[in-house]
């Protein structure tokens, strides 16, 4: 099923009426050669000049039933028609375009009758999948993934090697970045080809490997893995492209920093500079990778503290991922991270405020928040406020909202659906959330008492998991910023009975 000679144009007209059958749409589908075609041509004449005698039993007509369904199944396989999209025309077209999408697919299944043992139905499935990837719709992907799975394994061969490149790509968008490296090493080891015989498919198979111990911090590693991904991005493409350059230009730029050659590094850096150049030449309409490129080069300026170069890729990443994807989609959080990173490396911390509200919104819907990550998140909140009480008076906002709420409110209810609620790490977030009210109180008159109700959740949990030093530690400081609150509330009401009195 790995096709042989010419790929046909896509779109190219079938010519033969049995075929026809094969591709109802009448045009040859991704991945189908022009050999595959003349192949079912030939066993369509073959069969047409056996007049009467083509009974359902005869050879030829078994041969080319066969060779139909391995061909519907070929064409299911390679389908990627919604993964390719770009889903780049804002937030709330791009919902619309996945709902779509899912209606597509629904519909596909009613008008077969079949399921997912149905090669067709399998395909496009895998294909939602790949939607679904793109907008970080994690949930749906795993579930669908999930149901496939058991369709998959009992075909086999090349349908598990898509379906754990799927797996493992949603594993790293997770953040489960080690079970990811341990499914990529699984392809890698029982790969149905050879590196000469699919190039691709292993130039982007040494690319996840390379992304994987990267995120590990395995740079070494990485590193053999991208040069791995760069022979295999030659031996087809004649030579490296912007992606190679740009995936390149990170690893070398992050070897060379922790090494301490800074002339390697710069040179490196002008790599990813060049990769930037290179996409928009090659790939204008892309804007969604074109900011990724940003972010990186920004992080190259960041980090040697050239903070001009920073802020000026930052941004452009910032409006790109707002245009593209919107809001509220983990690249655009993250890239509002970045911004408030480099507004505190810059002692602006009234600025980094609004940056990292943006990116608290986002992890408070997310489908793969994770209590550590947000701890760190808040904790960058608190310590904000705390530097920026004397940058600048807080604003005014409308009474009874205050900034971070709502998405304090959806995080709360987002951690407590996936069964996070429960543990220390969860108490001391509830800890560090009391935190924000309280800074936020003096902006919205209900902080306050929100900042009581989560001190005493946490004050609570942590009684119900005390058995360590570190646990103690954090319950001792609950139980003193609990006092402070209560007492800070009695002083406030205090206050206000004897304003009213006056």
């Amino acid at each position: 099923l790995a096709g042989a000679g010419t790929p046909a144009a896509v779109g190219q007209p079938l010519t033969s009426t049995s075929s026809s059958s094969l591709f109802p749409d009448g045009h040859v589908p991704k991945g189908i050669s022009q050999d595959d075609v003349q192949l079912l041509e030939a066993l369509d004449e073959a069969v047409a000049s056996l007049g009467s005698e083509a009974k359902p039993d005869h050879f030829l007509v078994e041969a080319r039933e066969k060779v139909r369904l391995a061909y519907r199944d070929k064409a299911a396989l390679l389908k990627r028609d919604w993964t390719d999209e770009m889903f780049q025309d804002g937030e709330d077209l791009n919902e619309d375009r996945v709902a779509e999408i899912e209606a597509l697919l629904a519909t596909g299944l009613s008008r077969s009758g079949a399921g997912l043992e149905d090669g067709g139905n399998l395909g496009a499935a895998l294909d939602l999948v790949g939607a679904y990837m793109k907008n970080y719709k994690l949930d749906k992907a795993e579930s669908v993934l999930a149901r496939c799975g058991a369709h998959v394994s009992a075909r086999g061969g090349v349908w598990m090697v898509k379906w754990l490149n799927h797996i493992s790509t949603v594993r790293m968008k997770q953040g489960r970045n080690l079970e990811a490296l341990e499914m990529l090493y699984e392809l890698e080891l029982y790969s149905p080809y050879s590196a000469e015989e699919a190039p691709e498919f292993f130039e982007t198979l040494n690319r996840n490997l390379a992304w994987a111990l990267k995120s590990l911090g395995r740079i070494e590693e990485a590193a053999v893995y991208f040069q791995r991904m760069a022979g295999a991005s030659k031996s087809h493409k004649g030579s490296l492209d912007w992606f190679d350059c740009w995936d390149i230009g990170k690893i070398l730029v992050a070897r060379a920093y922790k090494e301490g050659d800074m002339p390697a590094f710069y040179k490196a850096r002008e790599m990813v500079e060049d990769s930037l150049r290179m996409q928009i030449e090659a790939e204008p309409e892309d804007r969604v990778m074109r900011a990724k490129v940003h972010d990186s080069l920004a992080e190259c300026y960041l980090i040697v503290n050239e903070f001009e170069g920073a802020e000026r890729n930052y941004n452009a990443a910032y409006d790109l991922l707002l245009e593209t994807v919107g809001r509220l989609s983990p690249l655009f959080g993250k890239q509002a991270r970045h911004s408030a990173n480099l507004c505190i490396a810059q002692e602006r911390h009234e600025e980094a405020l609004p940056f990292l509200r943006e990116a608290l919104a986002v992890e408070a819907e997310k489908d793969a928040v994770k209590v550590f990550e947000v701890m760190e998140l808040v904790d960058l909140l608190v310590n904000a406020h705390q530097r920026s009480a004397s940058e600048a008076p807080p604003a005014a906002v409308s009474e009874g909202v205050a900034p971070s709420h709502p998405a304090l409110r959806q995080l709360r209810k987002n951690l407590k659906r996936r069964g996070l609620d429960n543990s220390k790490e969860y108490a001391v977030l509830c800890h560090k959330m009391s935190l924000v009210y309280l800074h936020e109180s003096q902006q919205d008159s209900r902080g306050l008492k929100r900042a009581v109700r989560l001190a005493k959740e946490s004050l609570k949990l942590l009684q119900a998991v005390q058995g360590n030093k570190d646990t103690a530690d954090w319950l001792r400081m609950a139980e003193l910023h609990l006092r402070m609150l209560l007492s800070a509330r009695r002083s406030t009401s205090d206050g206000a009975r004897a304003g009213a009195a006056l």
